[in-house]
């Protein structure tokens, strides 16, 4: 009896679930048109709309993303380049603060005896300072003997010389300093008219 009950009720919820289904179904010219068919139209319709806005959106984020991509490449680019700026105004600005203590090196052995044991050592002393700096990227200026050039050398005299050929520097007053290819100090020499 029991399994007759449950028969019966599963025979009524299946006749419910049918009838819901007719309810929801539309009949047209004799025909049945479910209402599910319809809605399917319409989201084929809404999903072509909508994969042409997703499309143009992706095309729009794509685009945006590029153009940030290449912001931020070019900003590290910036970066780096400023950071290299910066060693070097370092660098440039400790060396030119340095040049007068090589000057006054230069002066200081200029009429010594190079055998005396004091002289050696300020020469050592001389040599390393200017290895380093070199090693930084310094580099002296050629004068004596060369032709002037007004980028590289600053005329302080002129004089007739029968020794030196015209436009030609006679003697350097100042050695004249390079740092990276970049002129911190011209020298200060005298020319031959």
């Amino acid at each position: 009896m029991d399994e007759k009950k449950l028969n019966d009720e599963k025979l009524d919820k299946d006749q419910t679930e049918n009838q819901e289904i007719l309810e929801e179904d539309e009949i047209i010219d004799g025909e049945i048109v479910d209402d599910d068919y319809e809605a399917v139209d319409e989201d084929k319709e809404n999903n072509e709309v909508t994969n042409e806005k997703l499309e143009e959106d992706f095309n729009e984020f794509k685009d945006k993303y590029q153009r940030l991509l290449a912001d931020f490449t070019n900003y590290k680019q910036r970066e780096e380049a400023s950071k290299v700026d910066f060693k070097k105004f370092a660098v440039s600005n400790l060396v030119e603060k340095l040049l007068p203590v090589l000057d006054n090196f230069d002066r200081a052995l200029k009429d010594q005896d190079p055998e005396d044991g004091l002289v050696k050592g300020i020469v050592m002393t001389r040599d390393e300072m200017l290895n380093i700096l070199k090693n930084e990227g310094l580099e002296e200026i050629p004068s004596d003997g060369e032709i002037f050039d007004p980028n590289v050398h600053q005329a302080v005299l002129a004089e007739d010389s029968d020794e030196v050929e015209s436009d030609h520097i006679i003697e350097t007053f100042q050695k004249g300093y390079k740092l990276n290819n970049k002129v911190i100090r011209p020298a200060m020499v005298k020319v031959a008219k």
